[in-house]
């Protein structure tokens, strides 16, 4: 496997115009809108301790990530779509060099680069996450931190730095993601030291004493959040947001769907690379790469730490990106190094030869969309993506030894015309764009009427967001004290509107199920009990 030193300028150069161009465009998805929210309400109340949405309590996760975009939305002065996602880009490339720092040593320089760029390049990464502003990449990147110090320090037999660096990554995960980075490490720990026969180091003082001094950093956290609000409501949601993931919140049945479904929809998510598992003769080739100790522990700690999320039928595949690298590690080991393609080699190169003509096919497609006609530019654009991927299709044959890092390539090349002519028309004409227009129409509307969300009303993240940047202040959740005077925001298909005096507003709601609207109006009821009497449901299934 070599890298000819032309092809290098073709693996770094479209990097960051991939990950960057127009990244700011699309509207937020509703998670990126509360972690977006979060960080915006720690700037106004110049509060980092307590999250808060629509300045009440917010719980389901610890305060890490809005730290971080706290901290974008302040070097770059202001708070928006790109300064959102652009640090889970620094994440991922963070993430790609780590992948490629611990699997050198091991697996070599091309083919650690190889597995670094497989996990950038995957459909899900490059098409998905790398293009929201979500806390999974960060989390993940210290997840597989964790993962790779348990093997290289446990090797080296140096435990007290195995267990004090993993413990502090599990923390940093921790105020990332909350109870998930404690299963990580548990499991870990456990799958290396049984398999090393080192298991009573688990009783050691290194051990004891690392896991003491994480409890104290988190305590720390914990003992000043309690300044500002009591603990219990925090461990409760901490709690419940990781249970529900689980089959304990599912029936049987959805729980055996989940588990063989799982399979499939992995192969799916992350491809082009595991076509690789379809293609290559495991069974041949399978002792010579079984006998690199990175690969075993690669897949011991894959399939333990998976298992976890093969029982959980509320998965989505962001939950474990720090496993993909895991297993593309084990993938790129089976690659052969022989100069002359084996038949199977053969087959699997003709495979991918074909999937890189559908991104060529697919971008000059592109130019005869009705939706992309508007684009400035568009033939130009297309014309020249559509060059450099024949070019690289070209490559592709000429080239066996570098084939993967030329689709590696390619793959990049196509996410640039992906930003240049898919995600503009996407973006820009959708209900997502006519939602977040709307929810900054409104707010602007009634912002001279201070409105209030009324009680436990459950608001869309992303519109909440984009309302409350609109005014660029907190509009607050009432929870008590109601008079008739206050316009409130209410869900009928949460509170009877017999509560309400006729609305002087409505507001669409973007995931509509029962109801298609929000309403502003004022409290015809202002009796506590009343209202609890003719409170509908607490959840309106968004």
């Amino acid at each position: 496997m070599r890298i000819p030193r032309w092809l290098y300028w073709f693996l770094f150069l479209p990097l960051l115009p991939a990950l960057l161009l127009n990244l700011g465009l699309p509207p937020f998805i509703d998670d990126e809108g509360n972690r977006a929210l979060v960080a915006l309400e720690m700037l106004w109340r110049d509060n980092f301790v307590a999250p808060t949405l629509h300045g009440h309590y917010y719980y389901n996760k610890p305060p890490l990530w809005n730290w971080i975009l706290a901290l974008s939305f302040t070097l770059f002065g202001d708070a928006n779509e790109w300064t959102a996602r652009f640090p889970a880009v620094l994440a991922l490339l963070g993430f790609g060099a780590t992948i490629y720092y611990y699997y050198r040593r091991h697996l070599g320089h091309a083919r650690a680069l190889l597995v670094a760029f497989m996990f950038v390049t995957c459909g899900r990464v490059l098409f998905w996450e790398s293009l929201l502003g979500l806390i999974d990449m960060a989390f993940s990147w210290a997840m597989f931190a964790l993962i790779m110090v348990v093997y290289h320090r446990g090797k080296a037999r140096q435990w007290g730095a195995m267990f004090l660096l993993s413990y502090l990554l599990m923390v940093v995960g921790y105020m990332f993601k909350g109870l998930p980075a404690l299963v990580f490490q548990g499991l870990t720990l456990l799958a290396f030291l049984v398999s090393e026969r080192e298991w009573k180091r688990l009783f050691s003082w290194a051990h004891i004493g690392s896991g003491l001094l994480a409890l104290v950093l988190l305590a720390g956290y914990y003992l000043v959040y309690n300044q500002y609000n009591g603990l219990g409501n925090v461990f409760q949601a901490l709690f419940v947001e990781s249970g529900k993931r689980t089959a304990v919140a599912h029936s049987l049945g959805d729980t055996l769907l989940h588990v063989i479904k799982l399979p499939f929809e992995l192969l799916y998510h992350f491809l082009p690379w595991t076509l690789l598992l379809l293609l290559l003769p495991v069974r041949n080739l399978r002792q010579a790469a079984w006998a690199q100790p990175i690969v075993r522990y690669s897949v011991l700690v894959l399939l333990v730490n998976i298992s976890v999320y093969w029982l959980s039928p509320n998965f989505y595949p962001r939950y474990i990106l720090m496993l993909v690298p895991l297993g593309f590690a084990a993938l790129a080991a089976l690659l052969p190094d022989g100069e002359v393609p084996s038949p199977w080699e053969r087959r699997l190169h003709i495979v991918l030869g074909v999937f890189m003509g559908l991104l060529l096919l697919v971008t000059i497609a592109t130019a005869f969309i009705p939706d992309t006609q508007s684009i400035p530019g568009l033939y130009a654009k297309v014309a020249v993506v559509s060059a450099v991927l024949a070019g690289l299709g070209w490559a592709y044959w000429q080239q066996p030894q570098a084939r993967y890092f030329v689709l590696v390539a390619a793959l990049l090349v196509f996410r640039v015309g992906f930003d240049l002519v898919a995600l503009p028309p996407r973006a820009l004409d959708s209900s997502a764009q006519r939602y977040r227009d709307a929810n900054i129409a409104f707010a602007q509307r009634w912002a001279t009427h201070a409105p209030r969300v009324f009680y436990d009303t459950h608001m869309e993240p992303a519109g909440s967001f984009y309302m409350e940047r609109a005014v660029w202040h907190i509009i607050p959740r009432q929870m008590s004290g109601f008079d008739r005077q206050t316009l409130y925001l209410y869900s009928p298909q949460q509170y009877d509107p017999c509560l309400f005096s006729p609305p002087v507003d409505s507001l669409s709601v973007r995931h509509a199920k029962l109801t298609d609207y929000y309403y502003l109006a004022r409290l015809h009821i202002t009796d506590s009990l009343t209202i609890e009497e003719l409170t509908i449901g607490e959840n309106p299934g968004f």
